[in-house]
C-alpha cells in the first residue's frame, strides 16, 4: 500500500506503482488524499490518515489479505499516514522514504523559533516508537527539503527489526528506480521479494459497479455475500504480471453513482461527430482498477498482478 508525496497524485504515481508491481511481482494499492487529484475534500492530518486507514480496511476486510503479507510504504508527506497506520497495525513491513520527525520539527529547520506558532501535525517521532513491523528507511544525504537528520533520528527511535539506506547522491525527489542500490536491492534483501504465492485475489463485484458494501460505508459488517464467488471477479495472483501497455493514456475521468464514483484511465473511445466517451468498465486491460469512493473520502489504484 503506497502513500505518495506532497507533489504527486494518483496520475503521477501510476508509472512508479506499475514498475514496483513488475519489479517485485506484487499487487499495489495507492491511496489518494482529499483535495489531491479528483479526490474531494480538504487535506488535513485527520482526513489523510482516514483515507489511508480505509485503504488498509479495504485490503483486510474486503480483499481478505492477511496483515503478514502487507507492506506499507510512504514517501515524504506520505510517511505521516504510513507511520500512523503502522503504529497501530503490525504488518509484513514498513518502508519510509525521506521521512520527517513532524511538521513542526520540519518548519523549525526553516523558521527557527517561529515554528512554535504552528500547530504540530504528523508526530512521526512519537508514532515510530510504537511500530512493531520491520522497517526499511531510505533517506538521501543530499535531501534539501527534509534534512537527512530527520530520517536518522526516526531510525534510532524504531525498536523493531530495521535497516537504513542513505545514498550519498540521492535528493528528496530522486527517482528511486534510477539506481538499484537506492530502493530495489534493499527491498529484495530486506523483505525477500519477490515472494511468490498462488492464492487467488478476489475483487468484489461492487468495486466494478461503484456501490460499496455496508462494511465500507459503515452501515454494517462485511458479509460473505460481499466477497462470494458469484459476486466477484477472480484474478489469480500468479505474480506473473503481463507487459504493460506503453501507449499513452487519457487523463482519468469521473463516473458518478449514488455515494460512490470510479476513475478509469482506459483510452477514450471516439465516436464520429461526438466528444470522446469513456467505457463504463473501471478495469484496464493491464489489470488496473482505479476506484474513488467519494462517500467515504477514499481514492485508490489497485494494481492486480494477474
Amino acid at each position: 500500500m503506497y502513500c505518495h508525496s506532497n507533489a504527486e497524485d494518483l496520475g503521477r504515481v501510476y508509472q512508479f506503482c506499475s514498475m514496483v508491481r513488475l519489479q517485485f511481482q506484487v499487487h499495489v494499492l495507492a491511496i489518494e488524499y482529499p483535495g489531491y487529484g479528483l479526490c474531494p475534500g480538504r487535506p488535513t492530518e485527520a482526513s489523510v490518515i482516514e483515507n489511508a486507514s480505509l485503504g488498509l480496511q479495504f485490503l483486510r476486510q474486503v480483499l481478505q489479505w492477511p496483515p503478514e503479507e502487507i507492506l506499507i510504504m510512504g514517501r515524504s508527506i506520505g510517511c505521516g499516514p504510513a507511520l500512523s497506520i503502522a503504529s497501530l497495525n503490525k504488518v509484513h513491513g514498513l518502508i519510509l522514504v525521506c521521512p520527517f520527525l513532524s511538521v513542526r520539527a520540519l518548519c523549525r529547520e526553516y523558521l527557527g523559533t517561529w515554528s512554535e506558532y504552528f500547530e504540530d501535525r504528523f508526530p512521526n517521532e512519537r508514532w515510530m516508537s510504537l511500530v512493531k513491523s520491520p522497517l526499511l528507511l531510505i533517506h538521501g544525504r543530499k535531501d534539501q527539503v527534509v534534512p537527512f537528520s530527520h530520517g536518522h533520528q526516526l531510525f534510532t527511535k524504531c525498536r523493531a527489526r530495521k535497516r537504513m539506506v542513505f545514498p550519498e547522491s540521492m535528493h528528496h525527489n530522486t527517482n528511486l528506480l534510477n539506481d538499484p542500490s537506492f530502493f530495489v536491492l534493499p527491498m529484495i534483501e530486506f523483505f525477500g521479494l519477490p515472494d511468490y504465492t498462488f492464492d487467488e485475489l478476489t475483487i468484489p463485484r461492487w468495486v466494478y459497479k461503484f456501490s460499496p458494501p455496508p462494511c465500507i460505508t459503515g452501515t454494517g459488517p462485511l458479509t460473505s455475500e460481499d466477497c462470494s464467488a458469484d459476486a466477484t471477479t477472480k484474478a489469480t495472483a500468479r505474480r506473473q504480471a503481463p507487459a504493460l501497455d506503453a501507449s499513452p493514456r487519457a487523463s482519468p475521468l469521473r463516473t458518478e453513482s449514488p455515494g460512490f464514483s470510479a476513475l478509469s484511465t482506459r483510452p477514450l473511445v471516439k465516436q464520429p461527430g461526438n466528444e470522446p466517451v469513456q467505457s463504463p468498465v473501471a478495469t484496464l486491460s493491464d489489470g488496473t482498477v482505479m476506484v474513488q469512493a467519494s462517500h467515504v473520502a477514499c481514492e485508490a489504484i489497485c494494481l492486480d498482478s494477474d
